[in-house]
């Protein structure tokens, strides 16, 4: 079995995924690697599968995610907007302000940005 690395991802999420990923028949393995993965108060573990088996625990990974977003107005723009101190204007991602990024703080939900 040919297995590449996924992620790597907190142990609770990853056991999660894995027993979530068993129901449909996938099976993922979960790796404690010294270079890349925590131990003490935050576990992680890095998540391996079959090269073959990706497309299908990518969409497992997605329902679950989409699952977590339901009955939030979750903009998702929004989320993926990148902080530039260098633009004229920035939108804060928490909140939606558009404010100049002289200041690291958005003025009106206070997130510290960069």
């Amino acid at each position: 079995m040919n297995l590449v690395k996924i992620a790597i991802m907190s142990l609770n999420e990853a056991k999660e995924l894995k027993k979530d990923c068993s129901l449909q028949g996938v099976e993922i393995v979960l790796n404690h690697n010294e270079k890349t993965c925590n131990r003490g108060c935050s576990v992680t573990v890095e998540v391996h599968g079959k090269e073959s088996d990706l497309g299908q625990i990518q969409e497992i990974f997605s329902k679950k995610y989409a699952k977590l977003l339901e009955g939030h107005d979750v903009n998702l723009d929004l989320l993926n907007e990148v902080f530039d101190p260098h633009a004229e204007k920035v939108t804060c991602p928490a909140c939606g302000y558009s404010f100049s990024p002289q200041s690291s703080e958005c003025p009106d939900c206070g997130l510290v940005l960069g």
